[in-house]
């Protein structure tokens, strides 16, 4: 549940980033389709970039290597 609280929270952080760095007003309809552009583009590289870190963390190698230490 705090998770999902998280994860909306950051969504929601987001759309009002790109609404106001480009400076957009919502009732015009241009706009509305600007920021759905933006923000859909947004989700997507965001969704991108979440699977190269999950994929790097699937192949990484977590358990150790079998050395022995010799002791001169």
């Amino acid at each position: 549940m705090k998770v999902s609280l998280i994860v909306l929270k950051l969504l929601f952080l987001g759309a009002l980033f790109i609404i106001s760095n480009q400076e957009l007003y919502l009732k015009d309809t241009s706009d509305r389709d600007t920021f759905l552009n933006l923000y859909s583009s947004w989700l997507n590289t965001l969704f991108e970039q979440g699977l190269k870190v999950t994929s790097y963390v699937v192949k990484f190698e977590w358990l150790p290597i079998n050395e022995t230490y010799v002791d001169k």
